[in-house]
């Protein structure tokens, strides 16, 4: 049965990583999406000129801080792993989808501009790859410690 000492043990136990959580979500958001929000805002292009990207910018954002804060308040366990390892998968399907599979089209009245931008959507999805494998070879580093100081071995 949980008491209300074992629930105030916990929290303050889990007060640091909840702190540092927040801390690097709201940076992240505000890299991510306030800044850029910002320089479009200064810079006097109008945001109705590209409001697919717009809503993008802001799902990738979503996206980001979502799994950078739940990969923190799981750091040293092996669920860090499998929500970096969930981020590259989605960041993935993400950049597919929002670069439209490498083909983007702009229509200005009647001037209609298609960008071929594939080869860029290759380095990208490559470089998520490689944060997938990077990410797997963590969680498999990780357990492969735990199981090694978690049992001893018997000698004879």
């Amino acid at each position: 049965m949980v008491n209300a000492e074992s629930i105030k043990r916990w929290l303050i136990k889990a007060a640091p990583r909840i702190i540092k959580a927040t801390m690097k979500g709201f940076f992240w958001f505000v890299l991510l999406y306030l800044v850029p929000m910002l320089i479009l805002s200064i810079s006097g292009i109008p945001v109705n000129l590209f409001p697919d990207y717009i809503r993008l910018l802001g799902a990738f954002a979503t996206i980001t801080v979502f799994f950078v804060v739940a990969a923190e308040l799981f750091s040293k366990t092996v669920f860090q792993h499998a929500f970096n390892m969930a981020k590259a998968i989605v960041l993935m399907v993400f950049f597919v989808y929002s670069l439209n599979g490498g083909f983007l089209t702009a229509n200005f009245g009647a001037i209609n501009v298609t960008v071929d931008l594939r080869v860029y959507l290759a380095m990208v999805l490559t470089i998520n790859f490689l944060g997938l494998t990077k990410s797997a070879l963590q969680a498999l580093n990780f357990l492969s410690e735990r199981t090694e100081t978690s049992q001893p071995i018997k000698r004879e």
